[in-house]
């Protein structure tokens, strides 16, 4: 039986969960962790509305579930987010799930994730600058407004700094930000709520 089952809407999240899961693990606070992870074919509306089926093929050989995917483009976009959790993860509990499933909701969507005052965000988007030059780009532009912790419209800040660098996002870029990102940095709810689970369900033996 493996440790964890873990249901996401795309490439972008399976390779930033999945490299935290295995090289991020010290840092995390957990232990080594056995799991299969698959991407929904219907994206975010998939782990939204149809996580129970899919997970029901994995209901006896693995010990949790966890379901993670974006809340923009989940059709399901005015619920709050920790409703929308709920729900899932309720969904869960009535199939055989009971206590051992998670669902997190990232938003607006993944790229909420990204932004944090480490150098290393700055370098992966190809900011040799660095943070705070990429910062002060896009404060000029309006995509960053002071007193804030994040960009309003992260997926667009990201998208943006990385084509005045003639690249842009892929599920690579995501592998290395979760490589090298410090996670005390990173202080959108839904990550800490993914670590805190993570930790209660594979804590590190003393």
């Amino acid at each position: 039986m493996k440790d964890l089952w873990i249901l996401v809407a795309d490439a972008d999240i399976k390779a930033t969960v999945s490299t935290l899961l295995d090289q991020r693990r010290p840092a995390l606070g957990i232990r080594e962790v056995s799991y299969t992870i698959i991407r929904h074919l219907h994206r975010d509306p998939g782990c939204r509305f149809e996580a129970v089926s899919t997970a029901r093929s994995y209901l006896n050989d693995h010990k949790h579930a966890l379901v993670v995917f974006d809340k923009h483009g989940s059709g399901d976009e005015k619920a709050e987010r920790e409703h929308i959790q709920h729900v899932v993860e309720a969904d869960l509990r009535r199939n055989g799930w009971e206590n051992r499933s998670k669902a997190i909701v990232i938003e607006p969507e993944l790229e909420a994730w990204v932004w944090s005052t480490s150098t290393n965000v700055g370098k992966v988007l190809g900011w040799n600058e660095g943070t705070g030059a990429l910062r002060d780009w896009l404060r000029e532009r309006k995509l960053w407004p002071d007193g804030t912790t994040k960009p309003p419209d992260p997926k667009t800040a990201m998208e943006r700094a990385m084509q005045a660098k003639k690249s842009g996002p892929t599920a690579a870029t995501f592998r290395k930000l979760a490589e090298g990102v410090a996670f005390r940095k990173c202080k959108d709810p839904a990550f800490r709520d993914m670590c805190a689970t993570l930790q209660e369900w594979f804590p590190i033996s003393p």
